[in-house]
């Protein structure tokens, strides 16, 4: 019976110093260790250091103490990360910078623990807010705008903190994705008018490139300047695929106002600087077709002087989203020079001539032909 007793003691005795190991050991390894921050790197590049980098870059931190176990939490100016996200390997942390715009800037990264917290200096750099274009630089007054760019939900360009300013004249976001935005044109919009997205939770504003309404250097808008035989020009003002006034269709009824031209314009205000630099300039217009653009089958030859060779608008120039919808597009402007008559002062018309394979149906419409400088 004591033999027992004996051998039961000597086990409980076992067990319980067999448990303070254990709790000891586990103590051990909870150990709050304290943190120091040595460099920076990218993850490519483990040596050399970095001050700053782009909102979803990801990025090392080195140092000590830099284990996820004894971390509690990391943030970049007041942006927390997520630790499920975040993976440590021999004192370096590796992480990726959150999308996401700081309220509070302080250019510093924040590293905690129980022990305290530590920081180093770092700039999260946010890309700026990014304006592509308008879908139709000549929507009409009081209808619905779309306007296309780029980190819109980073900005939070949306119909609660954001307008688009008409010159001076504001209109509430309608609707908003992260590279596009609705917005209603004020019935009362000026015209030839830079068009800017004002961000009004973050206090950013881009500039859209282009013009409302745009007429800059205006070639023929089909109305004030018209070609010189308005063969092909519609002025029906019931027309149900008229944009901002009369416009030019070319269909398998048109016809040709001479030598294969569908509309010819002569005195044409090109400047020095648009024949001499014509690589900064682009034709716009407005543009609407049901057909599909086939390399080889369609193109577009116009000249601006008669012993010169034309500039060519082929398929892959035509850059549009949807048919039978008017589309700002942006075409090359090229000035091919004649060697018998190379001085600007000849170089002043723009004469359309269109060459389509017959087997494809002719189905193009024009507006508001011009030239743009790239950028303004």
């Amino acid at each position: 019976m004591k033999s027992m007793i004996s051998f039961k003691s000597i086990c409980l005795t076992g067990i319980l110093f067999l448990i303070i190991s254990l709790s000891a050991c586990s103590d051990e390894n909870n150990e709050i260790k304290p943190i120091t921050l040595a460099k920076i790197t990218t993850v490519a590049d483990l040596n050399t250091a970095i001050t700053e980098a782009a909102l979803g870059d990801f990025i090392a931190i080195h140092g000590t103490g830099l284990d996820i176990h004894n971390i509690d939490s990391v943030l970049i100016n007041d942006v927390k990360v997520d630790l499920l996200e975040v993976y440590t390997e021999n004192d370096i942390l590796y992480l990726k910078i959150p999308v996401k715009l700081a309220i509070n800037v302080t250019d510093k990264i924040y590293i905690y623990n129980k022990a305290g917290y530590k920081e180093i200096p770092f700039k999260a750099v946010a890309p700026a807010l990014y304006l592509e274009r308008m879908f139709n630089e000549y929507t009409k007054p009081g209808d619905t705008i779309m306007i296309y760019g780029d980190f819109f939900e980073l900005y939070e360009i949306n119909p609660l903190n954001a307008v688009v300013d008409f010159n001076g004249k504001e209109s509430k976001v309608i609707s908003s994705a992260n590279n596009y935005l609705t917005a209603q044109v004020p019935k009362d919009v000026d015209k030839n008018i830079k068009v800017k997205v004002k961000g009004l939770k973050y206090d950013v504003e881009a500039f859209c490139p282009g013009r409302y309404y745009d007429n800059e250097c205006m070639i023929m808008d089909f109305d004030d300047l018209m070609p010189s035989n308005p063969v092909n020009v519609v002025t029906n003002p019931n027309d149900k695929q008229r944009l901002s006034g009369n416009f030019l269709r070319i269909d398998n009824t048109s016809e040709y106002s001479g030598w294969w031209y569908i509309a010819e314009k002569g005195g044409v205000p090109y400047t020095d600087d648009m024949l001499n630099n014509y690589q900064n300039y682009v034709i716009k217009c407005e543009f609407r077709t049901a057909n599909q653009f086939i390399d080889g089958k369609i193109r577009f030859c116009n000249y601006l002087f008669w012993d010169a060779s034309p500039m060519e608008w082929i398929p892959k120039n035509f850059v549009f989203q949807n048919f039978n919808r008017w589309e700002t597009v942006t075409l090359p402007f090229v000035v091919n020079r004649s060697t018998t008559y190379p001085q600007n002062m000849y170089y002043h018309s723009f004469n359309m001539r269109l060459e389509i394979d017959p087997g494809i149906a002719r189905n193009f419409a024009f507006d508001n032909i011009r030239v743009y400088k790239k950028g303004s």
